[in-house]
């Protein structure tokens, strides 16, 4: 388990929506999840990653917005919505090779981070980058 902790600039998003998902590596890694990635692959030929945001809301259910980033809300696709993740404090994780799928894997890592305390969760928007090469990287929130 390792990763680095950054400040993480304000950034827009423009995707699409899967609602009430619990965080992690089963539903990143669903049929439903990768359906949505490749529809916005298709969309957005010139993106060379796709992120999921999980946006938590107060009643303590969380959505996913499988997207892209984008300079403005002018920039956002018909039919898609948008997102700001605020700026913020973030763990950073990216595959050990531990297991063999990259997502499970940093997944996995954060769990683990939850359970020894080496990390506070801070519940805020998260983001999880796939690029098209197949890397991940996952920004948890934090509380420091």
């Amino acid at each position: 388990m390792t990763f680095r902790v950054t400040a993480r600039s304000a950034e827009l998003f423009s995707g699409l929506v899967a609602p009430r998902v619990e965080p992690g590596a089963e539903s990143s890694g669903s049929e439903w999840m990768r359906f949505l990635r490749d529809r916005l692959r298709e969309n957005h030929i010139d993106a060379h990653q796709v992120c999921t945001v999980y946006v938590p809301d107060p009643h303590g259910t969380v959505n996913a917005v499988v997207a892209v980033s984008v300079d403005a809300p002018g920039d956002v696709a018909v039919g898609d919505v948008f997102v700001s993740v605020p700026t913020g404090v973030f763990a950073v994780f990216t595959p050990t090779g531990a297991l063999a799928d990259p997502i499970e894997d940093v997944w996995a890592q954060v769990e683990e981070c939850v359970m020894s305390g080496s990390i506070f969760r801070a519940y805020k928007e998260e983001v999880e980058v796939v690029t098209n090469t197949g890397e991940v990287e996952l920004f948890i929130s934090i509380v420091l």
